[in-house]
């Protein structure tokens, strides 16, 4: 084995090298998950953290591994340490991007700034160009298919409305409200009366905020239900639809003058702005209404020292190439911070620590992972990654210092096959000639892929009982509809009733 060269003069070629190339190639062989970029703490010296300024950990007992490693491996840092490259780009959050028409270049940001500028950019994010939300030409009648192969035969005939070659990479969108409606919209209806009349009702007018209000079909569904149901509440209620997407909100909009004939006008208000973003104060009491919104809510990287167990908060770095790195600061976000200081260490030793069947990176066999950084130097002495739910962290913030008075119902996914790499990992997917294609990162360009979480209910329950002093329970989502749905209209010939079977690895949570 030849002779390493000295680091100055290491630095020096790199550098050199790369002015001077003006064929530039994109390096496929590593990911950006491959390296653990690990950024000094306040006061530390920049070069502790990196062995020989790559992004190798030391490992002093495995001299010839870290040389190995070393040798057979591209810089994507170009003979800088991880501290100077991260300086050299500007941190940007999503809020910046938006005011962009091009895919951003020679940045850095939070992971969940990326996220959300990849799902909600509108001038490329995924949501505003991307997704479409299936939508029923008009309701099934489950008592008269004989089971749950004849409603699917009946529900692939619906795509007919499609041209073929516009299916062939429409970014369509399933959700248990449009597939089961009216039935699944009545069902939160009946909940949110019960609830009403025997807590509010008549002092207090309804008041329902829908967050994301897709398609505008819930909103129908619940105002149809009480209008037809209890007349008397009608006359006291307020729907009002949060909604970023501005190409949904109009279709929110045309549902509601569809059905102007019903007199839904005067009750709805569609407000086109993110829930993260409101500033008025509510002190009335009213419905918080969330499905199918909460895998969409950018989640933070985190990852562990594996020896002490600290915390790292980690970035996504695009350099001038559209490269991404993930690096990781032992400074964490007020987000963060806060999440995690309030979940704390308790629920390691509950069962639900364990998501998709694999434990919390704390929760690792401590020698395993010393004995993997040992040979997988590039690890740097991190854990695998958490993405944590800090949108979601502020979202009960919000609601618990803008809406005081609220209960809440939410639904969503608590598990998602094909996950990226990580504990509770994203599934990233698109679709390409009418198949789902998934990726083992989120670090892809922005606006082409769907990135959906999957989301912990008991975690998120404690999160919120701590945070609101409120109690709240979760269910599972077949749980949920046996108590408020209509299971003799959802049910076929057969007894089957997909409205129960399908969506299996989704819950609510709700007070």
């Amino acid at each position: 084995m030849r002779p390493r060269l000295p680091i100055t003069r290491r630095t020096e070629i790199w550098r050199r090298l790369a002015s001077s190339n003006r064929d530039f190639k994109h390096d496929y062989s590593h990911r950006p998950t491959t390296y653990n970029h690990r950024l000094p703490a306040e006061g530390e010296d920049p070069h502790s953290v990196d062995t020989q300024r790559t992004p190798i950990t030391k490992v002093s007992d495995f001299t010839s591994f870290s040389r190995l490693w070393t040798n057979i491996s591209n810089d994507p840092l170009k003979g800088q340490s991880s501290a100077e490259f991260f300086a050299k780009f500007p941190l940007v959050t999503h809020k910046k991007l938006a005011k962009r028409t091009e895919r951003p270049k020679k940045v850095k940001m939070l992971a969940s700034d990326f996220i959300d500028d990849s799902l909600y950019n509108p001038n490329y994010g995924y949501f505003p160009k991307q997704a479409e939300i299936f939508q029923a030409t008009e309701p099934f009648n489950y008592n008269e298919l004989q089971d749950t192969d004849e409603f699917v035969i009946n529900w692939q005939k619906q795509y007919a409305k499609y041209d073929d070659s516009s299916k062939k990479e429409l970014q369509l969108w399933h959700t248990p409200v449009e597939l089961f409606q009216p039935h699944y919209g009545e069902a939160i209806a009946r909940f949110l009366l019960v609830n009403y009349k025997l807590n509010l009702y008549p002092y207090h007018d309804l008041i329902i905020y829908e967050i994301g209000g897709g398609n505008g079909t819930l909103m129908t569904n619940i105002l149809d239900y009480i209008r037809q149901m209890q007349p008397e509440v009608y006359k006291k209620t307020r729907y009002k639809i949060i909604d970023i997407s501005k190409n949904l909100s109009e279709k929110q909009k045309k549902q509601s003058v569809k059905h102007g004939f019903r007199k839904h006008d005067s009750k709805v208000e569609i407000i086109n702005k993110s829930i993260f973003d409101w500033k008025e104060f509510v002190p009335e009491p009213c419905f918080i209404v969330g499905l199918e919104v909460l895998d969409n809510l950018a989640h933070d990287m985190i990852k562990y020292d594996i020896n002490t167990g600290k915390p790292y908060q980690g970035y996504v770095v695009i350099d001038e190439e559209g490269d991404y790195h993930q690096m990781f600061s032992p400074e964490l976000s007020a987000d963060s911070a806060g999440f995690l200081g309030t979940r704390g260490l308790d629920f390691l030793n509950t069962p639900y620590s364990k998501m998709n069947g694999l434990n919390h990176p704390l929760n690792e066999n401590k020698f395993s992972q010393k004995w993997k950084n040992m040979f997988i130097p590039f690890n740097n002495s991190l854990s695998t990654t958490e993405f944590i739910p800090t949108r979601l962290y502020k979202l009960f913030e919000i609601l618990n210092e803008k809406f005081p008075e609220h209960q809440v119902i939410l639904s969503d996914f608590d598990s998602l096959p094909n996950g990226s790499e990580g504990y509770n990992s994203p599934v990233v997917q698109t679709i390409l000639k009418e198949k789902a294609v998934t990726t083992s990162t989120f670090m892809v360009d922005p606006g082409f892929f769907d990135i959906m979480f999957p989301t912990n209910f008991h975690i998120i329950r404690d999160l919120y009982i701590k945070m609101s002093g409120k109690l709240i329970r979760t269910s599972k989502h077949s749980e949920f509809l046996e108590q408020w749905g209509d299971i003799e209209a959802t049910t076929t010939k057969s007894g089957e009733n997909p409205m129960l079977t399908f969506y299996q690895n989704a819950s609510f949570l709700y007070n």
